[in-house]
C-alpha cells in the first residue's frame, strides 16, 4: 500500500511538475490549466463514493488492481495529449481512478490488521503519498529531460502497471 500511495501521488503530481513545458507546447492558457486541474479534482470527487461501492463488490485485491490500471493508463494517455480537450479528458480519468487507493486502503487494513495496529498501518500507506510527492520533482525532470515531457508520463503511468 505504501508504495501504491507513492506511486500515486508521483503520478498526480507530474502534470503539475511539467505544466509549464506541457502549456507551451499546447498552447494552452492559465485558464485552460485551471480548468484541466479542476476536471481532475471534478473527477476525484464524483469517484469517490462508486470506488467506495466498487471496493466493496471486488473486494480489496481486485478492485486495487482496477483503480491502480486505471490511473496507469490514464496518466500514459496524458503523454498523448495534443490539445487542451485531450489533455482534459485523461487528467479526468486520471482523478476517477486515483481516488480508489484511498477506498481500498483502509479496507485493507482493516482485514489484515487488528484494531491495535491499525493506525500505524495507515500512517504507514499515508506516508507513502508523502514520499511520492517528495520523489515527483526530481524524478519527472529527470524523466522529461531525458524522454521528453510525453515519454515522463508514459514512464511514470508504466510504474503503476508494473506495481500490478
Amino acid at each position: 500500500m505504501f508504495l501504491a500511495s507513492e506511486i500515486n501521488f508521483i503520478d498526480r503530481q507530474s502534470l503539475s511538475i511539467l505544466a509549464r513545458t506541457i502549456q507551451d507546447d499546447l498552447r494552452i492558457t492559465d485558464l485552460g490549466y485551471a480548468q484541466i486541474v479542476q476536471l481532475f479534482l471534478f473527477a476525484y470527487m464524483l469517484s469517490v463514493l462508486v470506488a467506495g461501492w466498487v471496493t466493496d463488490r471486488l473486494g480489496s485485491r481486485w478492485s486495487m488492481t482496477l483503480f491502480i490500471a486505471w490511473w496507469s493508463v490514464a496518466n500514459m494517455l496524458t503523454g498523448l495529449a495534443s490539445s487542451l480537450r485531450s489533455l482534459g479528458a485523461a487528467r479526468f480519468l486520471l482523478g476517477a481512478g486515483e481516488s480508489g487507493l484511498y477506498t481500498v486502503a483502509p479496507k485493507v487494513v482493516g482485514e489484515l490488521f487488528p484494531p491495535t495496529q491499525r493506525g500505524v498501518a495507515v500512517g504507514i500507506y499515508t506516508a507513502g503519498a508523502t514520499v511520492g510527492a517528495t520523489l515527483a520533482p526530481p524524478l519527472i525532470a529527470f524523466l522529461a529531460l531525458t524522454y521528453g515531457w510525453r515519454g515522463a508520463f508514459f514512464v511514470t503511468g508504466a510504474l503503476g502497471l508494473l506495481w500490478i
